[in-house]
């Protein structure tokens, strides 16, 4: 969650030029309403944006709209479930998580010894990536890409299944259960996942055990 210092980025601006009261109003809302759409994907994310290899960063919150989000308590909300969630990924390995999606709809990603292929599809209207599995597992991510980070995020109800589609440690996931449960029942509208950071260095290998989905 870094909007934060972008909008008060975006205000001293404002301030620094002279912007009339009236006018500053009208120009910050124009400005917010651009950076809005950004955020949450929209033209910001496309096919292209998406492609490289991406390092997980840490927890990433949304909501399905800005009313769920209000309603759930702005931003302070969204940063205590990201807290929850630090513990959570690092339990179950997530938190060395690698990603790398190819031009030619290929992805991977790769977790210790653990390295999953599979082919991907960009939905450009809904800004959603499915990808599948060597075995026909589908995972379906909600995903926004904003300069070198990228946000995916699930549906709160259905991470549990996801994580253990993805790590392949079903117990470690389980053990978590109580967590996850009482964070993805506490709110309407929940998207729960992780951020990443590109990785300017390129696609790399560490010599990792191949694993099929």
């Amino acid at each position: 969650m870094k909007k934060k210092t972008l909008l008060k980025s975006i205000w001293i601006l404002l301030v620094m030029c002279g912007v009339s009261a009236n006018a500053g109003a009208q120009d910050l809302k124009s400005i917010l309403s651009g950076v809005a759409k950004a955020v949450v994907g929209n033209k910001a994310t496309t096919a292209s944006s998406i492609i490289g290899t991406w390092t997980y960063f840490g927890p990433e919150c949304q909501f399905e709209s800005e009313n769920l989000l209000a309603k759930a308590g702005g931003e302070m909300a969204a940063k205590e479930v990201e807290e929850k969630m630090i513990a959570v990924y690092n339990k179950v390995g997530m938190n060395n998580i690698r990603y790398t999606f190819n031009e030619d709809g290929t992805y991977s990603y790769q977790m210790k010894k653990r390295t999953v292929t599979g082919s991907y599809v960009f939905d450009d209207a809904a800004k959603t990536i499915t990808m599948t599995g060597k075995l026909g597992l589908k995972t379906v991510a909600y995903v926004t890409v904003t300069g070198n980070d990228m946000s995916m995020v699930f549906k709160a109800d259905k991470l549990m299944s996801i994580l253990k589609t993805i790590t392949g440690a079903a117990s470690k996931v389980n053990s978590t259960a109580a967590t996850i449960n009482s964070v993805a029942e506490a709110y309407d509208g929940l998207m729960l996942g992780f951020e990443l950071e590109i990785n300017h260095e390129g696609i790399y290998s560490l010599g990792m055990d191949s694993t099929e989905d």
